[in-house]
């Protein structure tokens, strides 16, 4: 029996990963079992990092897929598992569960409804191609933008009369720098035209195909581009992994509609134009009747995919192994540990250096603010956490990048204080994805004694029970304050501290063992 536990961000070694990792352990005690991913990453550097036993699990390092060859790959196994963050690939496997750390958005507003109505309305009546398969997401480039195919794929193509002869221009080139692309295009198995398109990256020719009106199906036809593939990868370092053919930036009949789709929606109103060409996809929710059974990882990211897909379904918080913790003697140190990236999700380390300052000019002495985790090696990621460093000058703060696992583990030991503050001054109806959708860390340090003060959005109030087992907080005085009350009453903090091992060890982590189709 194979199962595959897929995460397409498993390189980014965060929480997410730690959910999918900590999957694919339970799933190698009954079943060979493989991590599914884009770029290379090992099984010890994925141990090392987030202090799982993985030597009974493969990772498998696969080219990222357009949908349909994805689930083409998916049938290989007896039970297919997705848990990457806001990844929709359907899958063809024997058994299939998604874990859902979050839902994508969409909109199911009868405005939106309305949208997508006069969407598909414009599409028909302005001869927009259907991208059938084979393709990847649309990508900008400069003012416009162009669609990757793979070896071989499908557009629909809607012509104003089946009786006459419809000449189809392909916008297309090559991303590749040393060779030729050669192209076929195939109607019903046919070839009908052939094109070699130069090496030359970013710049696109227009190849004009007359289609007969024998191979048409009443007011369309189908075309098949077939073209070799090349792996940006192999060339560009942290290049996206993916197999790419010819670049196609539209394909276009020549008729007076087409004509005005361009004028409008490519030139003046470019912003409408990018949505329209996203339409078939985004709102698409196809993918989810491939999966037998669809878990999100909490009540809140349950809500939200009620909300967004119209759907329910179990919740299986994530496994998390507390059997490492330390119960030692605690110092002066308020801890949090996550990512170092800006992100949909970022952890607002500028929130917790901000109050810990204020807490210090207000006269707190003798404590630490650590701020550990993984540093993200986006540029943009980099730069963030340099600027926090400024940010933190002149205080006792302390950065914790990219540690191992065991000295983590000594810090949460030593830490008394745990302060927890994503999504600190979004708002939930609009930004829901910004807060945190469940929350390892904290239960991390709740097994490790040390008094959770969270932010009272996202899933933390599930793990945390104010002023029993910790605090929640809503505002960055009440983060203060709460703090202050730990500090000022040393018994107060040893009590809740005494509780919590308890509280995780008898209740989170029964809660949350991961029970998978077998």
């Amino acid at each position: 029996m194979k199962a595959a536990v897929y995460n397409r961000w498993l390189h980014q070694k965060g929480g997410g990963e730690r959910h999918s990792a900590m999957a694919a352990q339970v799933l190698s005690e009954r079943f060979e079992t493989e991590l599914v991913t884009h770029r290379p990453i090992s099984c010890e550097e994925l141990s090392d990092a987030l202090n799982i036993d993985l030597s009974n699990v493969t990772v498998r390092v696969i080219p990222a897929l357009p949908p349909n060859r994805f689930a083409a790959f998916t049938r290989e196994f007896d039970l297919f598992v997705n848990s990457s963050f806001m990844t929709n690939q359907p899958s063809e496997a024997a058994h299939s569960m998604m874990l859902v750390l979050f839902p994508s958005p969409i909109d199911r507003s009868r405005g939106a409804r309305m949208r997508q109505a006069v969407g598909r309305f414009l599409t028909r009546e302005l001869l927009l191609p259907e991208w059938l398969d084979g393709f990847y997401d649309v990508q900008e480039l400069g003012s416009g933008w162009f669609r990757y195919a793979t070896r071989q794929a499908n557009i629909r193509v809607r012509v104003p009369s089946a009786t006459r002869t419809a000449s189809i221009e392909i916008g297309g080139g090559s991303f590749r720098e040393d060779v030729e692309l050669p192209v076929r295009c195939l109607v019903d198995g046919e070839v009908i035209a052939k094109r070699t398109f130069p090496p030359n990256p970013g710049c696109f020719e227009t190849w004009q195909i007359d289609i007969d009106p024998s191979c048409m199906h009443g007011n369309t036809v189908e075309l098949v581009l077939e073209s070799p593939t090349f792996n940006p990868i192999d060339r560009f370092e942290g290049a996206d992994n993916r197999e790419v053919g010819l670049a196609v930036t539209d394909v276009r009949v020549r008729h007076f509609r087409h004509y005005l789709y361009e004028i409008v929606f490519r030139k003046a109103f470019r912003e409408l134009g990018l949505r329209l060409e996203g339409l078939p996809t985004f709102y698409s929710l196809d993918h989810l009747d491939t999966y037998d059974v669809i878990s999100p990882i909490s009540k809140y990211s349950r809500h939200w995919m009620e909300m967004y897909w119209g759907i329910s379904g179990p919740i299986l918080y994530p496994p998390v192994d507390i059997s490492w913790a330390l119960t030692r003697a605690k110092t002066h140190t308020i801890l949090t540990v996550g990512r170092f990236f800006r992100g949909t999700h970022e952890k607002k380390h500028g929130v917790m250096i901000d109050q810990f300052k204020r807490m210090c000019r207000e006269g707190l002495d003798g404590w630490t603010l650590c701020l550990a985790g993984h540093q993200s090696g986006r540029e943009i990621d980099v730069a963030y956490t340099e600027e926090l460093r400024r940010r933190a000058e002149g205080y006792p703060i302390e950065f914790a990048v990219d540690v191992p696992f065991d000295k983590l583990r000594e810090m949460y030991g030593d830490a008394q204080i745990y302060w927890h503050a994503a999504g600190y001054g979004e708002r939930p109806d609009r930004n829901p994805v910004r807060f945190e959708h469940f929350g390892i860390s904290v239960v991390e340090a709740m097994a490790s004694s040390a008094v959770p003060v969270v932010l009272d959005q996202g899933g933390l109030p599930e793990l945390v029970t104010d002023s029993h087992d910790g605090f929640v907080w809503s505002k960055a005085e009440n983060l203060r304050e709460r703090t202050w009350q730990l500090i000022r009453d040393p018994e107060l903090c040893s009590s809740m501290a005494a509780g919590l091992v308890y509280r995780v060890g008898s209740s989170a982590l029964k809660r949350s063992v991961c029970v998978f189709l077998s």
